[in-house]
């Protein structure tokens, strides 16, 4: 009886004083990348990852106290099962989410305002959790003010090697929604029937019915005999004072002409 109490104990004091091994995991699989599994031991056993990903079945075993396991994953599904035999014994047995390495996506347009049919002028910077450029495809499009994809406005694209982002150009449809509207930004990978808060990306501004502001448009000449030695000079600004950007063209006629027929004038500059 005795003998069999001191068995007891000593199985119980080497089950306390042999601790489990520390598995590490990443948060998600990265899609279309590899992956790596540590796994630390206190001495050197036999470990058996089995990971199960839309099909695609990773099936590895690895000998030594700390272990490392890369794998690529390509499924589209968005988990992957993950069960890992430590020296025979079952220490993890779980899901995990997969999807692309997309940390963030910096989207900036030339104004906040615009008209039915003005075109928007897109820059998208995304980045990777690492902080580099992600370089996968993403689809762009604007959603008007009632939530709907304008499908004209549906491109994929990516940033290629030589670039380090994207530069799009949107047209607003001539007939369309008043309101907020939207740049949507997110990998193609996710497919047009999920959604992932964590992946979907957004710039607002508003489609509006507005006129451009008056302006007061100046000019100064300094006469020559030389026609090409006139100098004139063109001076637009709003009436807060705010100068217009904007092409001129003059042209010259000669006095007493009520011609309104451009061919017959003489063009003397032209500029910004």
């Amino acid at each position: 009886m005795r003998l069999s109490t001191v068995i007891l104990i000593t199985y119980f004091v080497c089950e306390v004083l042999t601790s489990s091994p520390v598995i590490v995991l990443p948060p998600f699989l990265k899609l279309n990348e590899q992956n790596v599994i540590t796994i630390v031991n206190e001495k050197s056993v036999k470990s058996v990852v089995q990971i199960d990903h839309g099909g695609e079945k990773t099936n590895k075993e690895i000998q030594g106290d700390v272990q490392m396991i890369s794998f690529h994953t390509s499924s589209s599904q968005p988990t992957a099962h993950i069960m890992i035999k430590v020296d025979g014994k079952i220490e993890l047995n779980t899901n995990i989410p997969v999807r692309p390495d997309l940390f963030n996506v910096h989207i900036h347009i030339d104004k906040t305002i615009y008209r039915k049919s003005e075109t928007v002028h897109v820059r998208i910077l995304p980045l990777t959790h690492s902080g580099s450029i992600y370089r996968g495809d993403l689809s762009i499009c604007l959603v008007n003010g009632k939530g709907f994809v304008e499908s004209s406005t549906l491109r994929t694209r990516k940033v290629d090697e030589t670039n380090s982002m994207i530069i799009e150009q949107l047209e607003i449809p001539s007939h369309t929604f008043f309101g907020d509207w939207v740049v949507k930004v997110q990998p193609v990978e996710i497919g047009s029937k999920r959604s992932d808060d964590l992946l979907t990306f957004g710039k607002v501004f508003q489609v509006q019915d507005y006129d451009l502001p008056n302006y007061r448009l100046y000019g100064f000449l300094t006469d020559s005999s030389n026609l090409d030695d006139t100098k004139i000079t063109i001076e637009a600004k709003y009436f807060h004072g705010k100068p217009v950007n904007g092409s001129v063209h003059v042209y010259c006629r000669e006095v007493g002409s009520s011609s309104q027929d451009r061919s017959h004038l003489t063009h003397i500059k032209s500029g910004e």
